[in-house]
């Protein structure tokens, strides 16, 4: 499991790379929705009902497993990032510290216990049925993203809170440096004056 850097730099080797992927995710999730509303508003009728519920559902299972496609990269390592973002909270000059920050990743902390909750549930179906077919399977993964939606929905309604503690910290760790660095000596010639 990656580790994060608790003092010194901004993040550790690896750490920007995480950032990298959640950052994806978040482009990735957002286009999906832009193509589910826009779906939405053309199958549905002015109350939101679907004017064909199966097709409705089909599509609306699409729309689940490409969020849950565009997190599962991230997944695993989403706990590092998470407590990354806490630890570097503890830093962060209080004029910098946005107040909802702490909240929003009290509910990703939440949502990632609810989707590695669903993960684990479509685990044990695949070892428990190591012979089910296709259907089955995608039965049971339609199931699993059906049931961790709400969690992935939280994730990309609140992630982009991590991506904003870690550029604080960077900008902070930028800051910090800048005014340790000492100023340039004068030049020799700039403190003579030249007499007319």
């Amino acid at each position: 499991m990656p580790h994060f850097a608790r003092s010194g730099s901004a993040a550790a080797p690896g750490h920007q790379e995480m950032i990298s992927r959640l950052a994806a995710f978040l482009r990735a999730a957002d286009a999906v929705l832009d193509a589910w509303d826009l779906y939405s508003d053309e199958h549905t009728d002015l109350d939101g009902w679907p004017y064909d519920p199966d097709a409705y559902d089909d599509r609306k299972a699409e729309r689940d497993q490409a969020v849950w496609a565009a997190l599962d990269p991230v997944r695993e390592e989403a706990g590092v990032l998470l407590e990354a973002a806490e630890a570097h909270l503890e830093r962060i000059a209080i004029p910098s510290v946005q107040t909802r920050w702490m909240w929003q990743l009290a509910q990703l902390r939440g949502a990632l216990n609810s989707i590695e909750a669903a993960h684990e549930e479509y685990q044990e179906f695949r070892s428990a049925q190591p012979q089910a077919d296709k259907g089955a399977l995608q039965a049971a993964a339609d199931f699993r993203n059906a049931e961790a939606w709400h969690a992935l929905d939280t994730w990309i309604l609140h992630g982009r809170a991590v991506l904003e503690i870690h550029t604080a910290t960077v900008r902070a760790a930028a800051d910090r440096r800048i005014a340790a660095t000492p100023p340039p000596a004068p030049s020799p010639t700039a403190s003579h004056t030249t007499r007319r």
